[in-house]
């Protein structure tokens, strides 16, 4: 998979076509100084540079940077077959999701998919409407009034606390303490992962290693205590996702393994709950620094719900709140870029794709493209309430990817999110108590660098 040394010519075939690409490359290492050290900036500038495919040198790795809409329709769902998640980014951390939905391809990952899908259906989720409120209400009442936090461990709490109930029917308190703090500590490491170039092997006994591996020790302790505890209570009535995989058949219609049950149960922990927490992070980010905007999502809440509680069946009216999550997740998605590599050399747009190059997709970019979105910087929920969802070109807007891999939660996410904004500005207003605006940090999330500080302040905005 290393970069080809021929870019022009092959024999006995027409002048093959490569993207246009970026002029600062360095021997061996191309453009991974530049991208490395500005992830988020050097996207953007390359792409309103050299246009809508960009083709770098990254340390040896021939890596585009697509954001063409016809380009993205072909790798995501056309030819989606042909692109799989790249290997050189989930080696780093195989032993944390296995083979579970998220990392799986193929037919392992269409089998786990049939599996999934019901436990995530718009009229499913619905279901779980007064629980997340609920848990909402629980958060908001622990908040002292008027002083100042950061919102963002609030918020993994929260989301930590609504995906243990809604798909393991579990809520002891011991155990989502012990998910937290392994959970968090976990991510930590990940984010150092995804930053290095090399594979350093889990066995390698470094500190960071020995985090790693603990973290993931204790989340299997706790995983592995549910699926004990769920044979010895029996499975029969319960719609949890936890008792369905226990019940399920794998592709050779065997019982899955305690390994596979595993791998999928981590994989719902920590993608259900993060990339949430972080929508719900960055949200109220912009409504504290926005007060005028707040004010106006209390009304419309005040006026929709009164003092009742939120349900799925006022989705359709609170409007403005469902704009605010669209618009946040718009210009911080909690998955900013992401991957796929090509199994066969392929076309694309004309260009000559070969076998193993890595195709990076950044709804960072794809967000702020002034083609797609006026003021493309400027925090405008009520952008989304005149049927702009509906002109976006279909891959202008990626906050849970796209085609057959789509994120499989994004209904769940939507109605935790909007239920649980509503239930918290039910009870007061947020302030901005920051002294500088935050800046994203781009892991394998984008995550709010130094948290997000603010006071909650009781009793509704006049």
């Amino acid at each position: 998979m290393k970069l080809s040394r021929k870019r022009d010519r092959q024999p006995d075939a027409r002048p093959r076509r490569f993207p246009p690409r970026p002029s600062d490359g360095l021997p061996l290492l191309g453009s991974l100084p530049a991208f490395a050290g500005d992830q988020l900036g050097y996207p953007i500038a390359a792409t309103r540079k050299y246009g809508d495919i960009v083709d770098m040198n990254l340390a040896g790795w021939r890596t585009w940077l697509v954001s063409d809409m016809d380009a993205l329709e072909q790798i995501l769902v056309r030819d989606h077959n042909k692109f799989i998640k790249p290997p050189l980014i989930w080696r780093q951390i195989t032993a944390v999701f296995g083979k579970g939905l998220l990392s799986s391809d193929g037919n392992l990952w269409q089998h786990q998919r049939r599996l999934a899908a019901p436990h995530f259906t718009p009229r499913r989720v619905q279901d779980y409407d007064a629980l997340i409120v609920s848990l909402a209400r629980k958060a908001v009442d622990r908040w002292q009034d008027d002083t100042t936090f950061d919102i963002h461990p609030h918020m993994m709490n929260l989301m930590l606390r609504i995906v243990t109930r809604t798909m393991f029917d579990a809520d002891a308190e011991s155990e989502v303490e012990i998910m937290e703090r392994a959970l968090n500590l976990l991510l930590e490491e990940m984010a150092h992962r995804f930053r290095r170039p090399l594979l350093i092997p889990d066995w390698v006994p470094l500190p960071s290693n020995r985090r790693y591996l603990k973290a993931i020790g204790e989340i299997d302790g706790v995983v592995d205590r549910l699926i004990q505890e769920r044979r010895k209570d029996g499975t029969e009535g319960r719609t949890d996702y936890l008792s369905a995989l226990m019940v399920a058949k794998d592709e050779d219609g065997q019982p899955l393994s305690d390994k596979q049950i595993r791998d999928e149960a981590v994989t719902v922990l920590l993608a259900g709950h993060e990339t949430t927490a972080l929508t719900m992070t960055w949200a109220f980010y912009l409504l504290a620094r926005h007060p005028e905007i707040q004010a106006k999502v209390i009304d419309e809440i005040a006026a929709e719900l009164g003092d009742r509680d939120a349900s799925n069946a006022d989705m359709p009216k609170l409007q403005l709140t469902q704009a605010v999550i669209l618009e946040s997740q718009r210009l911080y998605p909690a998955g900013w870029m992401f991957g796929r590599e090509a199994t066969e050399d392929c076309e694309i747009k004309g260009y000559f794709c070969p076998k193993g190059t890595q195709i990076l997709i950044a709804p960072w970019v794809l967000h702020r493209d002034p083609r797609h979105y006026e003021n493309p910087e400027a925090f405008r929920p009520e952008r989304w309430l005149d049927g702009l969802a509906q002109r976006l070109p279909r891959y202008a807007f990626l906050p849970f990817g796209g085609g057959p891999r789509i994120c499989i939660g994004n209904s769940l996410a939507m109605l935790e999110t909007t239920l649980s904004l509503a239930t918290i500005l039910q009870s007061g207003s947020l302030e901005w108590r920051g002294e500088r605006p935050v800046e994203p940090y781009p892991s394998a999330t984008l995550i709010p660098q130094g948290g997000v500080h603010v006071a909650f302040k009781r009793g509704r905005v006049r």
